[in-house]
């Protein structure tokens, strides 16, 4: 499955319906004692800061989304049920997490407060846009859409969208990060289709029947805002001799790692292995900035290409296999040897200089360790420092192997909040270069969806100096999608190429 931004989206034009989710009746958002997540509020917090620092009304763009394609027409009746179905399967997107009015603490979580909607109360509302005969026109309209309606500050920092046509329809689905994560998803695709076919048959369009698809009832998802205070609890049992703490603490010693861009002036090194140009930056889609372009902050450009096919993907896997290790530390081994061939290829190291010794990342990586949070929506991640000893590696399966233990060693890490590590070390870093691994080849429907049934979505994003790597195995094969300074664009697209090659070369030799 494809992880794009919004305005990389290939997308048949048609009939544009917006859908905002509404508590209907006299339902409403009411009280409840359950706290944040430390992701959440951070991130709402960076949203209050950037709102007050701008003026603008709503939060900093950070939202998550997907697009999925139904071979059939759309029924408004149908698609009605099936999102209230879904929001009431998952509780986090019927709850709200605000600042309070009174002055905010130095304690975790303070002066933040979370309201929550029951079961059953929340319905979507629907706004004709009306029909687009210009793909870009439309893409354009859904990222602003999604833009405007997915800011944490307010409830829903969620949006829906359909476009329609004679013989079939898109869904797209958009919610602030604060709500989900990746995984999330790629598991919400399957969700949503069968909570679609469910609503079809029940309203009648297709006969009693024809068999409804398999999906576990709501009572058996657990629920993120329990998962949260969870979270919350046990972070703030820990102190400063917590393992994660001490982890972390090693690895900031040397700061919080970089991309491992070029030297100003040099060449970019030639390769022989050749990638898809699937790159868009905002300046040549004609997208306007709004008010972080009026604070003078620059739109990320973003990159995406298939790294390696299914067959040498799969031999590639057998090679880390035989050295002991998974196809995840493989990929951290072949991202390392192709950063430090290209720093050499590029004149950054000479006879006189030591060759680069490390290559330092920050890797998200999933809380999902008890099985009822594994269907369930939010943002169960972690981040674990990863610092990987290049020198003097005699073969790619060492590597690897030295790779493997990073990623065990490194995994500690993830077990606490880095927010709250933060704190506890009183450090102010933010992750600049972070590389993220999923397989999505386990999700219902794979294939289908992996050859253009549905896509992951991602917002625009305005960072100076940030340079995110998403490697998903799928079963195309390896895929890479990538956001960056523009400044960056060659360089990164280089460093895809340059890891392509290690992965051809690797297989070739064995």
């Amino acid at each position: 499955m494809d992880f794009l931004q919004i305005l990389d989206l290939p997308l048949r034009p048609g009939g544009l319906v917006e859908w905002t989710p509404v508590l209907h009746g006299s339902a409403q958002l009411s009280a409840d004692p359950r706290p944040t997540s430390h992701n959440h509020e951070q991130h709402l917090r960076d949203a209050l800061d950037y709102q007050a620092i701008t003026g603008h009304t709503g939060g900093r763009e950070a939202w998550l989304g997907v697009s999925i394609e139904f071979d059939e027409p759309l029924s408004i009746p149908a698609i009605r049920l099936a999102l209230a179905a879904w929001i009431d399967r998952h509780e986090v997107l019927r709850s709200h997490v605000l600042e309070s009015k009174t002055a905010r603490t130095d304690g975790i979580g303070g002066g933040l407060r979370r309201v929550t909607a029951p079961p059953g109360s929340v319905s979507v509302t629907m706004t004709r846009v009306g029909w687009y005969h210009d793909e870009t026109l439309l893409v354009e309209q859904l990222a602003g859409w999604f833009d405007r309606g997915t800011a944490p500050v307010w409830w829903p920092a969620y949006r829906f969208a359909t476009v329609g046509r004679e013989a079939s329809f898109t869904l797209l689905f958009a919610g602030d990060h604060s709500l989900l994560d990746g995984y999330s998803l790629v598991m919400s695709v399957p969700e949503l289709r069968a909570h679609y076919q469910a609503a079809v048959v029940e309203v009648g369009r297709r006969g009693p029947d024809v068999p409804l698809p398999e999906l576990s009832p709501a009572h058996t998802v657990g629920s993120y805002i329990d998962y949260s205070g969870i979270e919350r609890e046990e972070a703030d049992r820990a102190d400063a001799d917590h393992p994660a703490v001490r982890a972390w603490a090693a690895f900031l010693a040397d700061g919080m790692p970089r991309y491992p861009r070029l030297p100003d002036g040099a060449p970019l090194p030639e390769h022989t292995h050749r990638l898809p140009e699937h790159a868009h930056g905002f300046a040549a889609s004609g997208f306007e900035g709004g008010a972080d372009s009026a604070a003078g902050l620059e739109p990320q450009s973003s990159y995406y290409a298939l790294l390696a096919d299914d067959a040498t993907t799969e031999e590639f896997t057998a090679v880390c296999a035989a050295a002991g290790t998974t196809l995840f530390a493989g990929v951290m081994a072949g991202l390392a040897l192709a950063s430090c061939e290209r720093l050499i290829a590029a004149g950054d190291v000479g006879p006189a200089q030591d060759p680069p010794t490390r290559f330092r990342a920050v890797l998200p990586r999933h809380t999902r360790n008890e099985p009822q949070w594994l269907s369930a929506l939010g943002w169960f991640v972690s981040l674990s420092p990863f610092d990987l000893d290049i020198a003097g590696a005699a073969s790619f399966s060492e590597m690897a192997q030295r790779a493997a233990a990073e990623l065990r060693r490194g995994r500690v890490g993830a077990s606490l909040p880095l927010l709250r590590v933060d704190e506890l070390l009183g450090s102010t870093e933010s992750p600049q270069f972070a590389i993220s691994y999923l397989d999505t080849r386990s999700s219902p429907g794979a294939e289908h969806d992996d050859a253009g049934g549905a896509r992951v979505l991602r917002s625009h994003r305005y960072a100076d100096e940030e340079v995110y790597l998403w490697i998903n195995r799928t079963p195309a094969g390896l895929r890479v999608s990538a956001r960056h300074p523009s400044a960056l664009d060659e360089d990164v697209r280089g460093l895809c190429a340059a890891f392509a090659k290690v992965i051809e070369d690797v297989v070739t030799r064995h």
